[in-house]
């Protein structure tokens, strides 16, 4: 059975008279070590040189169960393991398996979409304010782990959620979603099925329960409130922006404000060509989709064809100011849950409800991906959206 240990190696002595102190890990009569950055005094050391059990409980204490634990949860596979295999798997090299370093890692390797690493940097965030360090095991990740992360999510301890009364379910379960990917990137990365080297065996999330997230608030507008918003009038400058892009999105089928942002550079177009950049990263095709420009959108898209880019700084920028619009038009138009993404919405329900296409030639206008074998083979046919398009803005009409 192999054991582990902290211990010395009497002839590694120093001329300053310290040693290093070393993990041992023994099985079959055999040893091999581990380096620590530890380093032990002669009066840490019983007669025999051996080190002190008040040495080892103070400095060694928990990485020893740590590593104890890893052996444990090998099973009876260790039992056919040499000590440099299971020294192997238990350090991977010496490489330490660690949640931050390696979610810094995988930071600066990712190529997808921005708001998603964002989203994902501050989930671990909030991760590290839970743990109290900067140092976590994915071995120390256990269902009672996720548990009184949950609860602790919970609580409005930081003053931005104090102010707006704590996070919803829906973004607590959004912050542990993005820890499991990153703890399953993790379980890729260190196990080796083919060869049995499992250094995170254990799977937390799979018996883990999660908060249920209310249900959406239906973003649906009749035809009347569209109409109300897009007759509106205004006399604030950013106000009017909201109001005008609200209705491009919503006459270009639901596109998103970052594609707006990203795509709408020229004024000179029939069509609009752009990848989704939600999923752009995630789908075979790119995302990729073409929206005609109706002639109820042609005086918008000449008016904010670039105008977008000079005037707003970031995405973020122009979505904050979204945001603000909508809550102020909001109150005006007796609208409850008014947003831009009412936009998207509001035109896929009327395309399905009132103009009665079938629902794949809703999602194709909404650029949603279809992963059936059949769609494989079918090329790309943009005037079903043109259709889709046209039914939904003849409403208005």
């Amino acid at each position: 059975m192999a054991s582990i240990s902290a211990t010395i190696l009497k002839h590694h002595k120093k001329q300053n008279g310290l040693w290093n102190v070393k993990i041992r890990i023994s099985q079959k009569g055999k040893s091999v070590y581990v380096d620590t950055s530890i380093v032990a005094k002669r009066e840490d050391l019983d007669t025999k040189l051996r080190l002190k059990k008040v040495f080892i409980d103070k400095y060694l204490s928990v990485e020893l169960n740590r590593l104890r634990e890893s052996l444990n949860l090998l099973g009876i596979r260790a039992d056919s393991m040499s000590a440099e295999q299971i020294r192997k798997i238990l350090t991977q090299n010496g490489e330490v398996m660690e949640v931050f370093s390696f979610f810094e890692d995988y930071c600066a390797k990712y190529k997808g979409s921005l708001s998603t690493i964002i989203r994902r940097r501050s989930s671990i965030a909030r991760l590290q304010e839970f743990v109290g360090n900067s140092e976590l095991s994915p071995l120390d990740i256990k269902t009672k782990f996720l548990t009184d992360f949950q609860d602790f999510l919970k609580k409005p301890l930081r003053k931005d959620t104090v102010g707006r009364g704590g996070r919803s379910n829906r973004t607590i379960v959004n912050i542990i979603g993005d820890v499991q990917k990153i703890f399953n990137l993790m379980r890729d990365r260190y196990n080796d099925e083919d060869s049995g080297e499992i250094r995170i065996p254990n799977d937390p999330f799979r018996k883990f329960i999660r908060v249920v997230p209310k249900k959406s608030i239906n973003k649906n507008l009749s035809i009347d409130q569209l109409k109300s918003i897009r007759d509106l009038e205004l006399t604030v400058e950013t106000d009017v922006i909201s109001r005008d892009l609200f209705m491009l999105s919503f006459y270009l089928c639901g596109i998103n404000s970052v594609d707006l942002m990203h795509n709408l550079t020229s004024s000179n177009i029939d069509r609009l060509n752009y990848n989704r950049s939600k999923t752009s990263g995630r789908r075979s095709d790119e995302a990729f989709i073409s929206i005609k420009i109706p002639n109820e959108a042609r005086d918008l898209i000449v008016r904010y064809a670039g105008y977008l880019q000079r005037r707003y700084k970031s995405v973020k920028s122009l979505n904050n100011r979204l945001s603000d619009s909508f809550n102020e038009m909001g109150k005006l138009l007796q609208i409850e849950n008014l947003t831009f993404y009412s936009a998207r919405h509001s035109f896929a329900t009327l395309a399905r409800n009132e103009c009665r296409f079938s629902k794949d030639d809703v999602a194709a206008a909404l650029n949603h991906s279809s992963s059936t074998i059949t769609d494989i083979y079918i090329a790309k046919d943009w005037s079903i959206i043109d259709d889709v398009q046209e039914g939904v803005l003849s409403l208005l009409r």
